[in-house]
């Protein structure tokens, strides 16, 4: 099963048109009055950070990884990734970056649609926490997993969330989580336009109902979660966490399910992974491949004192550069260990050529774990850059384009054709 590609709108083409139209000559051109209400300035601004923290409500995020990777980011959060899933194929599946934490689906909701059994409560059941206000679920969805993903560094101030409402009830929990400034804030710092999601290309059974207007209906995302063997369906628009089955090879026809239930309506999907963060594992593979070089040096040098391999991936003195380049820390490679493999090989090592040998092979592969590592350290960058860019607010460029237009005596003529 497939999910389409993301369809995204852009005002590249509409703006090229203004530009066109306001190069023509028009006799005479109509001018506005000078005299113009101030207010629409005042309305056009931006909203300032007090004004934002003022306000009590969430914005709609778009289904675009890079605004939850930046979310997780500014919340603190450490060694996680939301990564897009193309397809629902198995195969495609286990090349995800592992482990996977969760997988995020967005769809259409409908009520009538909806009809999910009621799960049994439970002592034992992963931290969930309700959708309590319009426009949370992305980051309810979101936090519904990262609070239950092993070995992720949440940062102090999710941990503490985390553990100041460990004792409450689900829906108490989203009460806090939707009036905790700190996470409602960086949620509306990344606003953007309604979710987009992809059309499923899975072929469905007939399903029960079908609603008459779908646009009358939101976007809704929804977590899955391992947790003690087992998948949890964790949405925030239920009463309590859903258990379901073991974990990858149960949420896939999980998801299949939902939507083959809502493929006579046309709806649209989105699925993402979040993922331990790439950068985590790399990380480690050149420490352990700095570490390996070294104990080969210095295996060699107890033989010959001289011996120095014949292309050093790194010189000692150009180490703190070396790292710093990288975004990694010295207290890093000085923690890491030789790989056992490294390590057995090492001990038969009993020329120099053979020490010259492994010492290029382990620097090969460093190098190429570095090409990986840097080349997910540039689409970190560019997720910046998108979110920065969808972060704009265009609002009063529109203003003046049409104010231009105006001038020209142009609107009038394109808002009648």
């Amino acid at each position: 099963m497939q999910l389409g590609h993301r369809t995204l709108q852009s005002c590249q083409s509409i703006v090229f048109i203004m530009a066109l139209s306001l190069t023509e000559e028009k006799s005479p051109t109509p001018q506005l009055p000078e005299n113009r209400s101030p207010e629409i300035p005042e309305a056009l601004r931006p909203l300032r950070p007090a004004e934002i923290e003022e306000w009590e409500g969430w914005v709609e995020l778009e289904s675009e990884p890079a605004f939850f990777n930046i979310i997780l980011r500014d919340l603190g959060v450490k060694n996680a990734k939301v990564q897009e899933v193309y397809s629902l194929d198995q195969a495609l599946m286990d090349m995800m970056p592992k482990p996977v934490f969760g997988l995020v689906f967005l769809f259409q909701y409908h009520p009538m649609l909806d009809e999910r059994e009621e799960q049994e409560d439970s002592e034992e059941s992963p931290w969930f926490a309700n959708q309590t206000i319009h426009n949370a679920c992305a980051t309810v969805a979101l936090l519904n997993i990262v609070m239950n993903a092993p070995d992720v560094d949440l940062g102090p101030q999710l941990e503490s969330f985390r553990e100041s409402t460990r004792d409450l009830s689900t829906a108490l929990r989203g009460h806090r989580l939707s009036s905790n400034e700190f996470i409602r804030n960086l949620s509306l710092e990344n606003e953007a336009r309604a979710p987009k999601a992809k059309k499923s290309r899975a072929k469905a059974a007939p399903k029960k109902r079908k609603p008459k207007n779908l646009d009358d209906y939101a976007f809704h995302f929804v977590a899955y979660v391992p947790w003690q063997g087992h998948v949890w369906e964790l949405d925030g628009l239920q009463t309590k966490p859903r258990k379901l089955d073991d974990w990858t090879t149960v949420a896939r026809p999980e998801i299949e399910a939902r939507m083959l239930q809502y493929e006579d309506s046309q709806l649209q999907f989105s699925l993402q992974a979040l993922c331990q963060n790439p950068l985590t594992v790399y990380g480690a593979r050149i420490a352990e491949g700095l570490a390996s070089l070294q104990a080969i040096e210095t295996t060699a040098r107890s033989r010959h004192a001289t011996w120095q391999p014949l292309s050093a991936l790194v010189s000692e003195e150009e180490l703190p550069s070396f790292l710093a380049d990288l975004r990694l820390d010295a207290d890093t490679t000085e923690r890491a260990f030789v790989p056992q493999a490294v390590h057995n090989r090492l001990e038969k090592v009993a020329t120099d050529d053979e020490a010259q040998l492994l010492y290029e092979e382990v620097a090969t592969e460093t190098k190429a774990t570095i090409g990986e590592y840097q080349a997910e350290l540039l689409s970190m960058a560019e997720d910046e850059q998108r979110v920065k860019g969808r972060r704009k607010n265009y609002g009063p460029a529109l203003h003046r384009w049409v104010t231009k237009l105006a001038e020209k005596g142009l609107l009038e003529g394109m808002i009648s054709s």
